[in-house]
Order: structure tokens, then sequence, then C-alpha cells
């Protein structure tokens, strides 16, 4: 790996006299549409500019933490990476990540971003990556459905419960979520939680908290959804795809999802979009946590890496590429998250996206992952935790107090 990695990068003693310098990327995730995007974006830097070359690949959004450490320890491989913005505090922590701060105009880059958001890709107030796209959690329904079954979107668990019956009796189940690889069953049973007024950690984030009241609801609500034949018997085990298939094949009718969910209905599965309605994940009547109820938002940052020997050039990229590109000046549908800068947020700035105004008001009560660099192991133990529960291997209070213990431990070390 060391050996490829080092053949795949160049660096500047390398180049003869009068050739650019070469700047490379990985892209991790994303899809067709955002890959034919910045294959054009990168074309036409490379077209302009004569002192630095733009080379990408596009790489699995699942192997991104591996790959990072990867290239960490080896101290070779891109300069610029695009990838989860958790990875700002993990890998910002052992120096795989250059900091922003140290480039001269990044004050005036940074007044451009919702100012939110900033905290979320720092670690120790120190700025690892530039957000460049928003996703928060929400709920998409069949509209469809509803109308057929004289419905209306839920505003509380209770009644989201309440239409189950009603959907079992004609073969639908309510409600269907991912729960296998890549923590897609954290990444359902957060949003709950922390409608639910609960927290991963502690107030000084010494311990693990989502084994409260709020989580204990939370995961019940799903166990007891599942126990009543209102999700699918095998959700446990479904990927993305999967979820998505079961969903637009008019088999559920609502799944926990976010904003890529229109671009991946309509383009993978030819879903028809005047059936699809998104909205805000319902609370519990009363919510049993201490915290405000929030919504679950992730971020997607782009980085420098730590080891690269062209900073500057890849700051320059970074910054033409994923900030004055005006495609990052209005939401598009097609790219699957919300814009980060505050000129998206203008009046008269026009979307594609359905339900633009559920999308941006979760967004703006978002709350992400905290930003801790043991949290991908955190995430691993809850989502044992859900799917232990789910499976009916251990009661959700035993699941959850179990991968609690887990985490104190982990959280020892820090």
């Amino acid at each position: 790996m060391v050996l490829a990695l080092t053949a795949a990068c160049s660096s500047p003693d390398q180049r003869k006299a009068g050739e650019p310098v070469r700047v490379f990327m990985w892209m991790f995730g994303g899809v067709e549409e955002q890959d034919k995007w910045l294959r054009g974006a990168v074309d036409n830097f490379n077209a302009v500019q004569s002192g630095i070359r733009v080379e990408y690949e596009t790489r699995d959004w699942a192997t991104q933490r591996e790959s990072l450490i990867t290239s960490t320890i080896a101290g070779e491989g891109p300069d610029i990476i695009r990838v989860h913005h958790k990875y700002s505090v993990e890998f910002g922590e052992l120096g795989g990540l250059y900091p922003l701060d140290r480039f001269a105009d990044y004050p005036q880059i940074r007044e451009q971003i919702l100012d939110n958001l900033w905290e979320h890709v720092s670690y120790k107030k120190t700025p690892f990556g530039l957000p460049i796209q928003i996703l928060p959690f929400v709920m998409a329904v069949n509209k469809g459905m509803l109308a057929q079954y004289d419905l209306d979107v839920p505003k509380t668990w209770e009644e989201m419960v309440a239409m189950g019956p009603v959907l079992k009796e004609n073969g639908i189940h309510l409600f269907t979520m991912p729960a296998g690889l890549n923590q897609d069953t954290a990444y359902r049973f957060l949003p709950l939680l922390y409608k639910a007024g609960g927290r991963v950690f502690n107030e000084d984030w010494s311990k693990a908290a989502f084994n409260g009241p709020a989580g204990v609801e939370a995961l019940e609500f799903l166990v007891g959804m599942k126990n009543k034949g209102f999700m699918p018997e095998a959700c446990a085990a479904y990927a993305c795809d999967e979820n998505a298939a079961h969903w637009c094949t008019e088999k559920a009718m609502i799944s926990l999802e976010g904003p890529w969910f229109q671009y991946i209905t309509h383009n993978n599965y030819d879903f028809p979009m005047d059936k699809l309605q998104l909205f805000r994940i319902p609370v519990p009547e009363k919510p049993p946590g201490p915290q405000p109820s929030r919504s679950l938002m992730d971020l997607v940052m782009v980085s420098i890496t730590g080891y690269t020997r062209v900073p500057e050039e890849a700051w320059t990229v970074m910054k033409a590429l994923w900030f004055d590109d005006p495609q990052w000046h209005r939401p598009n549908a097609e790219m699957l998250g919300f814009p980060t800068q505050k000129r998206a947020y203008a009046p008269g700035i026009e979307t594609n996206f359905i339900d633009s105004e559920v999308l941006a008001a979760s967004g703006r009560n978002g709350l992400a992952w905290p930003g801790h660099p043991a949290v991908t192991q955190v995430q691993r133990a809850m989502a044992d935790a859900v799917n232990m529960a789910m499976s009916g291997t251990l009661s959700s209070r035993e699941a959850l107090d179990q991968a609690a213990e887990e985490v104190d431990e982990i959280l020892e070390d820090y």
C-alpha cells in the first residue's frame, strides 16, 4: 500500500523545469452527477491554470477512514480529500490534516460560510476542513399512500405508530430504515435520540449518555414498530440501496433519510417525484430527555492533508473548485446536500430540491455527531446495541447499557 501511494503521488522535487505543480485529490463518495460536475470543473481549472494541474480519482465512501489511516501513517497520499466532517477531529489530532487558518485569506473564506458549521470541522478550535455540504436528516413519505389511506403527516411518535395498523392491513410497512453496514443503524437511531432530548455524551464528554431515558425510549420506539410488524422483518440487514428499493416499490410508506433521497429515488429507481414528500422527524409527545429537541445534521468537507508538499497550491485548488464555483452558490438536488455558503440562502435563489424549506429548517436546528476523536468507535457500539435490540437478543435497556460500558472504557483514554 505504501509503495502504491508513493507511486501515485508526486513531490515538487520530481518536477522538471517549467512543469506545473501537480495537486492530487481523492473524492470519497458521490454519485454520477457529482463526478460529472467535478471532472468538468477540474478540466476547466486545468485549462486556465498553467502553474497547477489537478489530478483526481473517486473512491468509495465506505473506505475513507481506512484510506486516511494508511496514507497518514505512510505520510504519502493525495493533497486534497473530500470526506465526512468527523475526520477533522480524528485526523486533525493525528496531524493528518493541514490547518486552514495558516492561509492568509482564511478569515475572508470563513466569513462566507454559515457560522454554526465551523465547530464541526475543527479540533481544539483549529479548522481542518472547509464545510461544503449540509445533510440534515428528515423523514421521506409516500404522499400518494397518505391520500389513499386518508392519513396525515405525523408530528409525534404516537401519531406515527397509530398509522401502522391501517397500513399493515393492506400489506404495507409503516416505516423502513437501513441498518446494515457503514453505521447506517447509528445514523437512524441518533436522529430519534436527538428528537427525544438525548445526547451521545454527558456534559463534559467523560461518559456515555445515549443509554439514558431518551435513548431507551427511542430504541423502544423502533423495537415496538418492528415487533408489531410495522417494519420489515429483515430491515436490520438492509443496506441503503435495499432500503430505498423497499420504499420505492411502495412496500413501505416512511423512511428516515436526508437530502440525498430525492436523487436516489428518482435516478436509481425512477420513482415519481410527485409522490415524494419530506417532513421533519416527529418527536415524542413528552420528550424524556433533558436537552432541547434537535435534528441530526451531517456535513461533507474538503481538507488538505497534513503531509502535502504543496499546501498553497492545494488551497488554490480547493477554493476554485469547492468555494468559487457557482455550483455551490445555490441548493442543487443533484449534489445530494445543501450548500454551506451564506449566498446560497439569499432572497431569490432558486432550488430544485423538493420541500427545500423542510430541509433548511432541519439544517438550522441541526446538531452533528460530537466532535470526538473516537466517534467512529462510538458509532459502532451504538449500532451494535440497536441491532441487538431489534433482533431481540437483548432488551433496549440492556443493549444500550452494554454499549455505554464499552464507550465509557473508550472515553477513559481521552
